[in-house]
């Protein structure tokens, strides 16, 4: 794997937090969801099929429509609409927000179209339990399903290159990314959540990722691992890392950063270097595009490192 990256940021952390390890009992599952109901399916039956299984699954709905499938009904889970399209950060504030009878002390961040092993839950407990207690948050790989290089070659890619592993420093994740990662409540309520100016899904989960590494520790649980299909379409492929690219950008420019566009480089599968190359331009447009926004740097203030 080539693609490895890291953030041009180093955080020591300066809270003493002692978090509780994870257990499925007290964790809560929140899911965002726009206009992918069956994905969104997809993603419910297999954390159900967990064993054990999450405390709560909170599905929410960021569509402008308040209607939802029926299945939803029919689902032991918990569904809340955000009214309108907000963005997944502010979803997710929305999911984690709640109020329910249940005691919770842990989060798991999931993206509709990600299916587990029905152990999930038991190793990313058992690898919390080995963590400090000063660990605030748990990251944990992102693989795409692969029938083969040529009959899926998009989520071969994907996989090759751990696109959605999070940025690493001194072999350590910097960050979270929200298609797999645990966060603490209490560190989460402690950093503000999301922060709502990432309007698009896109460098959002970094940026909380980065803001919880103030407080502790964020671990890496390699058996914790969660399957994203991925769409075998180049046109979805290149709105994927133009959305990346601008995320980039806001994350540049939120914390001050500088060298966060993406520079050419060779995959670790010279046949795939064409999806190299097209995730190199496309992120790139949507990075240059930001920039040359009338409102950039973002008004909406920044964090300072």
């Amino acid at each position: 794997m080539t693609w490895s990256w890291s953030i041009p940021v180093s955080i020591a952390p300066g809270s003493a937090l002692r978090i509780p390890p994870l257990v499925a009992a007290r964790l809560r599952v929140v899911i965002p969801t726009f206009r992918d109901w069956n994905a969104a399916r997809v993603t419910i039956d297999s954390l159900l099929a967990c064993r054990p299984a999450p405390a709560e699954i909170v599905l929410v709905s960021d569509n402008n429509s308040r209607s939802a499938p029926a299945w939803t009904c029919r689902y032991p889970i918990d569904l809340v609409a955000t009214g309108e399209n907000r963005g997944p950060a502010f979803a997710r504030n929305v999911g984690v927000a709640l109020q329910t009878e249940r005691s919770i002390d842990w989060l798991l961040f999931t993206d509709t179209g990600c299916e587990r092993d029905s152990g999930f839950l038991r190793v990313l407990s058992k690898h919390s339990h080995a963590q400090p207690r000063s660990c605030v948050a748990i990251a944990a790989p992102v693989r795409g399903v692969v029938v083969s290089p040529t009959a899926t070659p998009i989520n071969h890619y994907m996989t090759e290159e751990g696109i959605l592993q999070p940025p690493m420093q001194g072999g350590r994740p910097q960050a979270i990314v929200t298609a797999n990662a645990a966060v603490n409540l209490a560190a989460f309520k402690a950093v503000g959540g999301f922060d709502t100016s990432f309007r698009f899904a896109a460098a959002e989960d970094l940026d909380l990722g980065l803001r919880l590494l103030r407080l502790g520790g964020v671990s890496w649980a390699p058996d914790a691992v969660v399957w994203h299909r991925f769409r075998e379409s180049m046109r979805d492929f290149r709105k994927r890392f133009q959305r990346y690219g601008t995320g980039n950008a806001h994350l540049e420019a939120r914390w001050r950063l500088s060298g966060m566009r993406p520079a050419p480089f060779r995959s670790s599968d010279p046949r795939l270097q064409q999806f190299a190359d097209a995730q190199v331009i496309a992120m790139q447009r949507g990075y240059d595009r930001y920039r040359s926004a009338s409102k950039y740097p973002p008004d909406a203030g920044e964090i300072s490192a």
